[in-house]
């Protein structure tokens, strides 16, 4: 509640160098009901996690922001780029899912999403989780996965980060405070990958302990707008179309009541017995009667505008938050790829930092080794191909690999992995396996036999007369 005095000063806070018409009342420093407008802090949804969880558990549309963005942002997968046998390409894949790497990445992201901040955190057989992460130390055989933990099971700790990085200035510490599990632990920040929902400005930051705030906040009043604006169409359903009833002396058969007020109630339950048999109202001469229609031309606009809205708070568009057609001219790929665009962007941002942690520790967890110098990764395009799309592609990689190998540029086998390689995107050449590659290999080590027909022409060559 804004005080006499406090709204005087913030009045004499009002610019008076914008568009002004003193006669007319108009401008933001008149008197006027758009001057009076604002933005003020009140309660923040982020800090009411019951509501939030309520919102979650009960709201569908509330449901979609939340996980849409964080499942279409593990739901590609990546593109290995490494100087390695491919062999290798497909274990590390294999042993990233097997752990169930993307299913928590994407819980992460949501409980990031909805509560403002999340973590996951490295489970490592051995480990002492309040000491640093230690990637060269990681035994063969010991990652067991990821365990997600959202902000209101940790306590931040006060220490914060004074090592030059892009931690800087956050907590150094989390202890859990579940009750059970890992409760009272202590994690070093490097055993953790840490996923934020809306990033704030520092001193906001501060106030929510480090962490961020939830997607659902900014959204808050545009959500209720459209639920109450999709209850309300409902309701008139009931009321479109009304039937009204015109009695003589109503008033005075309600005060007489008795008899009267009886003869009164029994015309009506006949009248709808009458109706829902015959379809016949049955009235007194000098009743009236007539109906009433309520059409409801505008509504769906009303309703797509508040919706339109809302997709444009959370920049997911409306063919993948609603699941709606696309409409008039509009096939709504161009939606979908500015859409992914802005995942692209999440995920290079968000996503790759943790998905370094993770590779490194799974080389370490299956070989015993650092990843090779120069090992990268690429996130995979989430507009999925067609199939004559597919067939396409897989007949170009063909050729290419065709035209590299007859040009010894690559050997055999290389053209065999490529092409098994390709078959994640296109699905063809998917029978290719190891051993056909490490035949390729031996053929190819294998030492040249002597030419044939030469051994066979010297001996058809008919001896001399002086040899004979």
């Amino acid at each position: 509640m804004i005080r006499p005095k406090a709204k005087q000063a913030r009045r004499s806070l009002r610019m008076r160098d914008g568009f002004q018409n003193f006669v007319a009342r108009l401008g933001l420093g008149e008197d006027n009901m758009l001057a009076q407008s604002g933005y003020q802090a009140g309660g923040y949804l982020t800090r009411d996690r019951l509501q939030l969880e309520d919102m979650y558990r009960t709201s569908w549309l509330v449901g979609r922001m939340v996980n849409v963005v964080a499942e279409d942002m593990v739901r590609g997968g990546v593109d290995i780029q490494a100087q390695w046998d491919v062999g290798k390409t497909d274990e590390l894949w294999q042993a990233y899912r097997r752990l169930g790497c993307p299913g928590r990445l994407s819980d992460a992201i949501k409980w990031a999403r909805l509560y403002g901040g999340a973590l996951a955190v490295l489970l490592i057989d051995g480990d002492d989780l309040a000491r640093p992460l230690d990637i060269s130390a990681v035994a063969r055989g010991s990652f067991r996965g990821l365990h997600v933990l959202d902000r209101w099971q940790l306590t931040p700790s006060t220490e914060l980060i004074d090592d030059l990085g892009p931690l800087l200035g956050y907590p150094e510490y989390y202890t859990v405070n579940t009750g059970e599990g890992f409760d009272r632990q202590k994690i070093h920040h490097s055993r953790v990958l840490r996923f934020i929902g809306v990033e704030l400005p520092w001193q906001q930051r501060r106030t929510e302990q480090h962490w961020g705030a939830s997607v659902v906040e900014q959204a808050y009043d545009r959500l209720i707008a459209y639920d109450s604006a999709t209850q309300g169409s409902a309701n008139l359903l009931y009321k479109s179309f009304l039937r009204v009833i015109g009695v003589e002396g109503l008033r005075a058969i309600l005060a007489t009541g008795g008899r009267a007020e009886t003869a009164l109630v029994k015309q009506f339950e006949m009248i709808r017995q009458m109706q829902s048999n015959e379809g016949i109202t049955l009235l007194d001469k000098n009743d009236t009667f007539f109906t009433t229609g309520y059409t409801f031309a505008g509504m769906y606009d009303a309703l797509q505008a508040f919706a339109e809205q809302i997709a444009g708070a959370t920049g997911i568009p409306l063919v993948r938050l609603l699941g709606q057609s696309p409409k008039g001219f509009s096939s709504g790929e161009s939606d979908l790829r500015t859409y992914y665009d802005t995942i692209s962007t999440l995920q290079d941002d968000d996503l790759r930092p943790a998905l370094d942690v993770v590779f490194a520790v799974l080389s370490r967890h299956l070989w015993g080794e650092d990843l090779p110098e120069g090992f990268t990764f690429a996130f995979e395009s989430l507009m999925q191909p067609s199939e004559m799309d597919k067939a396409q592609i897989a007949t170009a990689d063909a050729q290419t690999v065709a035209a590299l190998t007859q040009g010894g540029i690559i050997k055999e086998p290389q053209a065999l992995a490529a092409l098994r390689d390709s078959s994640r995107l296109t699905g063809r050449f998917a029978g290719i396996t190891d051993a056909d590659i490490e035949a390729a290999k031996k053929a190819e080590a294998a030492p040249a036999l002597p030419e044939l027909g030469a051994g066979l022409a010297g001996l058809a060559t008919p001896a001399a007369p002086d040899q004979q």
